[in-house]
């Protein structure tokens, strides 16, 4: 379940007053949906530490982690870089608070190194996860967090670069719901914008990655270092490509289940497409919901690593094609 901010709040300020205060925290959503003002405010509330963004939130007993470089990863140094401040002793009731904004962008090394704290999270101490993918985070890391997903209160959709990229095609299958034609040019459509976008990203990123060695002193071998940051560049680009394409899939959920709002009348709801009302007149609720369901299982064939491309071709004939028997 998704809360408003002041949901979230309330039930944190519950647990607090309770003494059931958690010791680590996953903040997923937006910083519009309240993630950043949240993390703020308990920092303000902990420690008397007031700032108008994460940036700004300097204090004795705060400290902030966010990605860095040009290729905005937070690397293992960083992570050590707050061990000191961990094995410090907190002044009387006050709470060594750690925020680390942009979660997903721990390097794998980094998220490892940090999990031995969230096992053994030293006393008088808050740990605070904020990211937008909660999907790439360590299965470890997310189990030992209590999660809070937050949502946006103001009224309307707001669609990521690549959901407003795909909408487009998505429209133009809505009306054909139940064609297996349209389901293959779906998937098509799919299948092409995901690849130009990895093309995107990977020159964007090895751009970066360019540009940051001209920044290395003259002493260093130059050759030798981009090589050694192989693997890192790599790795970004597979999780930007990844994370783009959770947000193909969430679009397919969000249109389908803005139609199971419709075809039930749910009040207030506000249609990312007219073509939605036509697809709620046209499909049953349960036939919705088992296309919603379509989406999840694909979701799930491609984290266990199933061929994305026989993947797509299966799971979008549920999701688009074939009419319920």
């Amino acid at each position: 379940m998704a809360f408003t901010y002041e949901q979230a709040y309330t039930l944190l300020k519950n647990a607090r007053n309770n003494g059931r205060q958690p010791h680590a925290l996953l903040f997923t959503g937006s910083p519009d949906a309240g993630t950043h003002r949240l993390a703020l405010t308990l920092a303000a509330e902990l420690n008397g530490a007031r700032a108008t963004g994460l940036e700004g939130l300097q204090h004795p007993n705060c400290r902030v982690l966010r990605p860095g470089s040009k290729i905005r990863t937070i690397s293992i140094d960083a992570v050590r870089s707050v061990e000191p401040f961990l094995a410090l002793r907190a002044d009387e009731g006050a709470t060594k608070l750690i925020i680390i904004d942009e979660a997903d962008r721990l390097l794998t090394e980094a998220a490892n190194a940090f999990l031995k704290t969230l096992e053994e999270p030293p006393p008088q101490t808050l740990i605070i996860l904020i990211t937008e993918i909660p999907s790439k985070l360590l299965p470890t890391i997310l189990s030992r967090c209590v999660r809070i997903d937050l949502r946006d209160s103001r009224p309307g959709v707001r669609l990521s670069r690549v959901q407003e990229l795909f909408l487009p095609s998505v429209k133009a299958a809505l009306p054909r719901v139940g064609n297996d034609v349209a389901a293959l040019a779906l998937r098509a459509d799919f299948q092409a914008l995901l690849s130009k976008r990895k093309d995107e990203i990977t020159e964007r990123i090895t751009s970066a990655l360019k540009a940051e060695a001209k920044t290395i002193s003259e002493g260093t071998d130059i050759k030798n270092w981009e090589a050694m940051q192989k693997d890192t560049t790599n790795a970004r680009i597979e999780s930007e490509y990844l994370g783009e394409r959770e947000q193909m899939l969430e679009l397919l959920t969000l249109c389908l289940g803005q139609a199971v709002l419709i075809a039930s009348h749910a009040p207030d709801v506000r249609p990312l497409a007219p073509e939605l009302a036509d697809l709620a007149n046209k499909c049953s609720v349960a036939d919705l919901l088992r296309r919603m369901r379509a989406v999840d299982e694909l979701r799930t064939d491609l984290s266990y690593n199933v061929n994305e491309a026989l993947a797509l071709d299966s799971r979008l004939l549920d999701i688009i094609g074939k009419s319920p028997l």
